[in-house]
């Protein structure tokens, strides 16, 4: 997940893809303990792994590096590049755990229309790198920027309308493909243990990462939301794929067309309403909230979820309920954040306060459902038209 937010004097974070912590890792013993995993993963005893680099940008989830690697198979020379991802020690989501990343990429390796980068391995081993990580072949492309955000610099921001257009509705028409996975092959995602439907289910999983994030310390929006949320759950709650961070920032992009979906941090089976939610709350974040125009050529987040119904083929519901969910899962997300960042030093002390009770998350929340808010009113929730918070 990338990091939403305005400047560090609103209480949030002024760029996205802020590391948690400063790169210590020595890239050329990262190297020497890599290229032997790739021989092995590939059965190719002549593989010889070129330099291992970082990213010119990345989130703060996961650590990821980049390396090249060429062998031979039966008899031909063959060339390929690679991403390894990490698990991080000071992790941004609770119980962290990479295994789904790869169980997401494997399950979706054959659906028509929802390209995924291919997985060469995983390792469960933390004594290789320090940490259990996977390997997936890279994707060439490019992706929309976080930072600065793509409606007002970048790739994006320079196409012409009608190539942005092209953008946008392949990305929408991807995601309705990816919600029209059989939630069936994804019973790894399913908790029944605490909750009956997937939405209830994520539900009570993002409570209790709330809890977590808090630790201990009272942030009164954050508990009157979570009351909130628990006494409107929809009573027809869906049980689908839920992509979780839902937004073109985790596509990659070849002639303005999706060639890979990235990002399997906050999965479940809340159902693509999650997303289009999540979608729309991050969508106003960088643009009515931030005060930037949105480019011509990307629809609102009512256009969004109107292209994703006729992609689906069927109607979005409980849309003014999930839009609170998706305000509360970016509110205590940031919580989280505060801590990372202001314990390596990246935010000041006073900023990382500011985050932990008037984040743009629960300035959303407060202005949403009518929440007592104290403190300046800097990111207040922009609103759809047509709508509404309360069903």
């Amino acid at each position: 997940m990338s990091t939403p937010g305005t400047e560090p004097a609103d209480t949030n974070l002024g760029a996205s893809g802020v590391p948690t912590r400063a790169s210590a890792r020595d890239l050329g013993a990262a190297r020497a303990a890599l290229e032997p995993w790739l021989a092995r993963a590939l059965h190719a005893p002549d593989l010889a792994l070129g330099p291992v680099r970082t990213p010119g940008a990345s989130g703060v989830a996961n650590e990821t590096l980049l390396c090249d690697a060429t062998w031979t198979a039966h008899g031909e020379a063959r060339a390929g590049a690679f991403v390894v991802r990490t698990q991080s020690p000071d992790f941004l989501y609770k119980d962290a755990d990479l295994s789904n990343h790869v169980a997401m990429s494997r399950a979706l390796s054959d659906v028509p229309g929802v390209p995924v980068p291919a997985v060469v391995g995983d390792e469960r081993d933390a004594s290789i790198l320090g940490q259990p990580f996977f390997v997936m072949e890279h994707v060439e492309g490019r992706v929309p920027e976080d930072s600065p955000p793509f409606h007002s610099a970048g790739w994006v921001f320079d196409l012409a309308p009608a190539r942005r257009a092209v953008l946008w509705d392949d990305a929408i028409a991807v995601m309705a493909r990816l919600h029209a996975v059989d939630p069936g092959r994804l019973t790894f995602l399913d908790r029944p243990a605490i909750g009956v439907s997937g939405l209830e289910q994520d539900l009570r999983s993002w409570i209790e990462y709330g809890v977590w994030a808090a630790r201990g310390r009272h942030v009164p929006v954050v508990g009157a939301a979570t009351d909130w949320l628990l006494a409107n759950l929809p009573a027809d709650a869906p049980t689908g794929l839920a992509w979780g961070d839902a937004r073109v920032g985790n596509m990659i992009f070849r002639d303005e067309r999706v060639v890979a979906v990235l990002d399997w941090d906050m999965v479940s089976l809340a159902g693509a309403e999650s997303d289009l939610a999540w979608w729309s709350i991050m969508d106003l974040l960088y643009t009515d909230s931030a005060g930037v125009a949105r480019l011509d050529g990307i629809g609102s987040p009512a256009e969004t979820v109107a292209r994703w119904e006729e992609h689906a083929g069927c109607a979005a519901r409980h849309l003014p309920y999930q839009l609170v969910f998706a305000a509360y899962r970016m509110a205590v997300v940031l919580v989280r954040l505060a801590d990372l960042l202001g314990a390596a030093g990246v935010l000041p002390a006073d900023v990382a306060t500011g985050m932990l009770t008037g984040n743009s998350g629960i300035q959303y929340l407060a202005t949403m459902i009518d929440l007592p808010f104290d403190g300046p009113l800097t990111t207040p929730w922009p609103g759809v038209d047509g709508w509404p918070i309360r069903a």
